[in-house]
């Protein structure tokens, strides 16, 4: 029978031809690897390695079991690997916060959809309007805006692309500005967590490049981007809103909002997923996957 320390031990010192080194590596000392390779050559009844100068390399008999070697480590290795992965079952509870402004997205559906899938699975979800709201025992985040430090891992999503719109009511009571001072005269509503900041606004022409106009006073603003729609449907005035929501929103309520200066681009809007450091227990990584998953399919 092969001791897998004696395999790791001989494919090591052929690999790097130095007793020392491979001690090294393996975090044993030069004796106890002369030893390991001395009972491995007992058990094959036959020398494994000769000895030239300060340097050892295998035999015929060594260079013919290498293979074999690497082959059974190879299998113990993808073997726990496998066995790790059954025993980290997909259960237990998920911390998870959602940006405020993705509280009635896409996101619901597949929280939804992930409780389905694993019967085992408890999800406790709250909101957060910035990143200091986010709790020290969250699992799973994921966020609209720029980030600020913290102590959580992040990755880009991707970003949403952003234009201008306003209802139709709104157009035709006010008709559709086609300079940006008459833009600046206009009705404002305002996604406070992306432009409260801000006096000004870039906007983004293919030609014309950027511009940035003087920031419109908004009567409303709010970081929840449904009630940010509804305030533009219902005719308060111009405002930002990204894209694929309202397309998304165009399947139900068709020719609702129209797009405003159409050949302008405002800012677009990053979105991550934050997790915790370290090794995530398998629910997390799962979770992770499928947001990745459904977001990429959404955009």
């Amino acid at each position: 029978m092969y001791d897998l320390n004696d395999l790791k031990s001989f494919v090591s010192v052929v690999e790097t031809g130095n007793l020392s080194a491979s001690a090294k590596e393996l975090g044993v000392s030069k004796s106890t690897l002369s030893r390991r390779i001395s009972h491995l050559e007992d058990v094959m009844r036959q020398p494994l390695m000769r000895r030239q100068a300060n340097r050892m390399f295998a035999n015929d008999a060594g260079r013919a079991f290498l293979p074999f070697a690497r082959n059974i480590l190879d299998t113990v290795h993808r073997a726990h690997r496998t066995v790790d992965e059954l025993k980290e079952t997909v259960s237990g509870k998920v911390n998870f916060a959602i940006f405020s402004g993705l509280s009635r997205s896409w996101v619901n559906r597949e929280l939804f959809h992930y409780l389905a899938q694993y019967p085992d699975i408890n999800v406790d979800v709250y909101t957060i309007s910035s990143i200091e709201e986010l709790r020290a025992e969250t699992d799973v985040a994921i966020w609209m805006g720029n980030l600020k430090e913290m102590s959580f891992k992040s990755d880009l999503l991707g970003e949403m692309g952003c234009s201008l719109y306003a209802s139709q009511s709104y157009v035709q009571q006010y008709g559709l500005p086609n300079t940006m001072e008459q833009l600046e005269q206009h009705d404002w509503v305002n996604l406070h967590s992306f432009y409260s900041n801000e006096q000004t606004l870039s906007l983004y022409h293919a030609e014309q490049g950027y511009q940035e106009i003087v920031m419109p006073q908004s009567r409303l603003s709010t970081d929840l981007l449904s009630f940010h729609i509804d305030g533009i449907v219902n005719g308060k005035g111009i405002g930002v809103i990204p894209d694929a929501m309202v397309e998304a929103r165009a399947k139900h309520h068709p020719n609702d909002m129209v797009r405003v200066m159409p050949e302008w681009r405002a800012p677009s809007i990053p979105v991550y997923l934050l997790y915790a450091y370290g090794h995530l227990p398998k629910r997390s990584q799962v979770l992770l996957q499928q947001l990745k998953k459904a977001y990429l399919a959404h955009h």
